[in-house]
């Protein structure tokens, strides 16, 4: 097997450049648009080897105007801080829904854009904080 020879290696560039469109968004904007989306979810719980687990789904659609919805889309799905409203919108609908306290939330997050507006699709998974059957008993 024949390797590659040796080569002269060439010095490094003193500056490397790129251009790119950087976008800054603004939350009380967002905060506005969140207030008057629509808020569907829906859960269950179920039985697991670790113990029992809510799974749950929470489908925003924020109303932003059709020719705006898929720059939007692409904005809203690189934006930690409109990730995080939606999360915290899915984290609120679930702990209303569940039937006890939530553990550690874990979730996936689809955004794109509908003929409504922005969409936003959560899907949770946490575990459910229950009290143990014995240790009620022995208060």
């Amino acid at each position: 097997m024949t390797r590659p020879g040796l080569a002269k290696a060439r010095g490094l560039p003193f500056v490397l450049a790129r251009s790119a469109v950087l976008v800054r968004t603004l939350d009380p904007r967002w905060r506005e648009a969140f207030d008057h989306a629509d808020v569907v979810s829906e859960g269950s719980v179920r039985e697991e080897a670790e113990g029992r687990f809510w799974y749950g789904s929470t489908s925003l659609i924020v109303p932003v105007g059709p020719e705006d919805a898929a720059y939007l889309a692409a904005v809203a799905e690189r934006n930690p801080h409109v990730r995080l409203r939606a999360v915290r919108t899915a984290h609120r609908e679930a702990a209303c829904r569940a039937p006890g306290g939530l553990g550690r939330f874990c979730c996936e997050i689809r955004v794109s854009a509908d003929p409504g507006g922005l969409r936003i699709d959560v899907d949770v998974q946490a575990p459910l904080i229950e009290r143990r059957a014995h240790a009620r008993r022995g208060r």
